[in-house]
């Protein structure tokens, strides 16, 4: 797949110098999977190999297929997607780990990338040996190591520990090693794979502004991270990558709202896969999943009974996935089987550790109504207000003595998803004023 990109458009005859140059690159992966039940030795192992008898289904994974991706000098590129999408293999195609099954990938200049926690440490060595030996594998020369290396140990806060084996340190001392040697050797090119997620807030605060002071100086950079703030920060261009292949590509924040609209998809599917399977299962029986209540999902004397169950978004659709700022409707059917009178209407909204975050009921709130044989009830919020989560939407009919007809618990489980990051549960409408 070859995409154009704004970087790609030279005016007036000029030429691009290329810090990564990438054409129709393609990786694929044997996979042999083992029949349900089969054992492999070494001796079965040798005979198969000598009758040429194989009875493991060969398939083929495309982790990347055909793609072109030119990365001007200078320039800062995020690679997002989810876990398993290919940005990792792509990562160890452009750096030599992995050799292509078809295409090319050329660099320019000095290449030094964070891939892998400890990649090309050893564990028995200390860490000045490991820097020693790891500086040179980058290009750098005995005496360069030398100039550089208080430098590279003082970044890295590891003047104690120093002259311990590598094996006695912990993932974020090895980030620190790591990430402090990289940009000590002054890339050209600085590849960056999630490392920094490991790292204490202050290393990693002081690795973003050394980051920034990599691209002030014209360095490339090639992102891939979770952190979709950090890419549209440092980032001119993203790349989405989706099981091997570009999905979209181009302007930051562009892109990073088609992927975010993306994920969301997948987990309303999610949830409505979920209310569906909780829908079918046995009444009064106790939920399979983890997060569930451990009790029963739905009790009462059925004298009126509720029916289907509905949360609604802003256009009256089904919805299970919120935001913070979105309108948010409960409806239900109810049916009367005896002819009562007295009817009670309940919801209740808890956080997924059983939190109980609001309740309320058609008696509290002194709410008349004319009850009938049968018809729907819905409870309309006009800014759900909830801090991002996981939440479940008990909801009930009852007596106003609280003698219960039909009560549902757990009914529905939604998410709220919100940009911003507040404690708490719930997020008022407000206002900040500094006078």
């Amino acid at each position: 797949m070859v995409l154009a990109t704004r970087f790609e458009s030279p005016q007036h005859g000029e030429s691009i110098d290329y810090s990564v140059d990438i054409v129709s690159l393609s990786k694929m992966f044997n996979r042999h999977t083992m029949a349900k039940g089969a054992y492999t030795t070494f001796k079965t192992s040798l005979v198969n190999f000598f009758l040429r008898r194989d009875e493991r289904p060969h398939n083929v994974t495309h982790a990347i297929k055909d793609l072109t991706l030119r990365i001007p000098c200078g320039a800062s590129v995020g690679i997002i997607g989810r876990n398993g999408s290919g940005k990792s293999t792509l990562l160890k195609l452009i750096t030599g780990i992995y050799k292509p099954t078809t295409g090319k990938v050329d660099l320019r200049g000095r290449v030094a990338a964070l891939i892998e926690l400890g990649a090309g440490f050893h564990p028995d060595f200390t860490g000045r040996e490991n820097l020693m030996l790891g500086a040179v594998m980058h290009g750098l020369t005995r005496s360069e190591v030398r100039r550089k290396f208080d430098d590279i140990v003082q970044f890295a806060e590891l003047e104690e520990v120093i002259d311990d084996p590598v094996r006695t340190y912990s993932s974020g001392m090895f980030m620190r090693l790591g990430f402090s040697l990289a940009i000590h050797t002054d890339p050209d090119v600085l590849i960056i794979d999630e490392v920094l997620a490991v790292g204490d807030a202050a290393f990693v605060s002081k690795c973003k502004e050394k980051i920034a002071e990599l691209r002030k100086r014209g360095k490339t950079l090639l992102l891939v991270t979770h952190d979709l703030d950090a890419v549209e920060r440092w980032c001119d261009e993203v790349l989405w990558l989706h099981a091997g292949e570009v999905r979209d590509r181009g302007e930051p924040r562009r892109v990073i709202d088609h992927y975010r609209e993306f994920i969301e998809r997948g987990e309303e599917e999610e949830l409505r896969e979920e209310a569906a399977s909780t829908a079918m299962r046995p009444e009064n029986t106790a939920p399979a999943a983890a997060h569930e209540e451990p009790e029963s999902a739905r009790w009462g004397s059925r004298e009126a009974e509720i029916g289907s169950i509905r949360l609604l978004g802003r256009a009256g659709q089904p919805h299970q996935l919120f935001h913070t700022e979105d309108p948010f409707c409960v409806e239900f059917d109810y049916l009367v089987r005896e002819g009562l009178s007295d009817l009670v209407f309940g919801i209740g909204i808890r956080r997924s550790d059983g939190v109980q975050i609001f309740g309320t009921n058609t008696d509290i709130e002194r709410v008349k109504f004319k009850a009938a044989a049968h018809g729907v009830v819905r409870f309309a919020v006009e800014r759900l207000g909830l801090l991002e989560g996981s939440y479940f939407l008990d909801v009930a009919v009852h007596r106003s003595d609280g003698y219960a007809y039909d009560y549902h618990k757990g009914a529905l489980r939604f998410a709220v998803r919100s940009p911003f990051k507040q404690i708490g549960v719930f997020d008022p409408k407000h206002r900040w004023e500094v006078v």
